[in-house]
């Protein structure tokens, strides 16, 4: 009874940390920051996972750009607030043939550095494209979260040919963690359950 009672217990507890401990989540962009552009569009998701041992995949899909901003525009970079990367590595495919480190970036200057998108080539991240990149060297460093930390720069908009910045809204967790979560909740409720069956 009481091995049945621990085993239970270390499958709920593992549930648990799994749905809890889950280092992956998309953002959706964008909300105004900075320049000529409209206000809040939905125009891309990030989607950022931790892999362990200070390894991440980012990768960034750009909806119907043309709809939103015009058939000129393309995102040029995303500026980064916290911790850069030692390595990067981007996916062959996609219309991005390469994701650069550069210093700086972003409309307010707190930004510590941003991934470039624009190659010699002219290649860039226009409408309805992606591209998947990795990166090592941010250790255990935590997902950045929403409030300014994650910036895109959109250029080519209208016929101005304008820019703007946009910042993540929200974050999205993952369908696997909200799983996990709910496995763990309905272990916790079906013991609870027998452990009145059994009192009364």
């Amino acid at each position: 009874m009481i091995l049945r009672k621990l085993t239970a217990s270390m499958m709920i507890a593992g549930f648990l940390f799994c749905g809890s401990a889950a280092q992956a989540a998309t953002y959706h962009f964008g909300q105004l920051l900075a320049g000529n552009g409209p206000t809040n569009p939905y125009f891309a998701d990030l989607e950022i996972t931790d892999n362990g041992s200070g390894s991440w995949t980012f990768t960034l899909s750009a909806l119907d750009l043309n709809t939103v901003f015009g058939s000129k525009s393309f995102i040029g970079s995303m500026a980064i607030d916290g911790m850069k990367p030692t390595s990067i590595l981007t996916d062959a495919g996609g219309g991005v043939t390469k994701v650069n480190l550069q210093n700086g970036g972003g409309p307010t200057g707190i930004y510590d550095f941003r991934y470039d998108m624009i190659n010699p080539k002219n290649d860039k991240l226009t409408g309805l494209e992606s591209v998947t990149w990795h990166v090592g060297g941010l250790g255990s460093t935590a997902l950045p979260g929403y409030n300014g930390e994650l910036a895109l720069h959109v250029q080519g908009i209208g016929s101005n040919g304008d820019s703007a910045w946009y910042v993540a809204t929200s974050p999205v967790p993952e369908p696997e963690t909200y799983a996990m979560l709910l496995v763990g909740l309905g272990l916790i409720g079906f013991m609870t359950h027998r452990k009145k069956g059994s009192a009364a």
